[in-house]
């Protein structure tokens, strides 16, 4: 048999919140931050691949020629850029290619990296016809 000081110590009010309210609190605390985490990361990768799509296939105008570079107004980006030719630059086109198709005016595709001097360098060119829609949306 249990005295009253006892019964009252185990039925009596305890400090702070119930046990159940804790653990839901935790529950759902952790369910909204995993929901920020995934709209973050959700809006981070979105702008990255944004960025990549419109740089993947930088395809444009070329609007100068020199013996070590061409520069192309994109269609595909905003932006002109300047592209370093080497000996490895490879020219194609719809016939055999070589760097006399590179002209103003051209519609060209450029696949790129980066040199050893840490310049944009044309890695391929490949010259469209003119009657390409390749890089204009049509």
């Amino acid at each position: 048999m249990t005295s009253t000081t006892e019964s009252a110590v185990q039925d009596g009010p305890r400090g702070g919140g119930s046990r159940t309210v804790l653990i839901l609190s935790v529950v759902v605390a952790l369910a909204l931050g995993g929901l920020a985490g995934v709209a973050i990361g959700w809006k981070l990768e979105q702008s990255r691949v944004q960025d990549d799509i419109t740089n993947i296939r930088p395809v444009g105008k070329i609007t100068a020629v020199d013996d070590n570079s061409v520069t192309v107004k994109l269609n595909t980006s905003s932006g002109v850029r300047t592209y370093t030719l080497t000996d490895r630059t490879v020219v194609d086109s719809a016939k055999a290619g070589t760097s006399a198709d590179v002209v103003n005016g051209a519609t060209v595709l450029v696949k790129s990296g980066r040199g050893r001097d840490g310049k944009l360098e044309a890695t391929e060119i490949i010259v469209l016809p003119k009657s390409t829609t390749f890089g204009t949306g049509g």
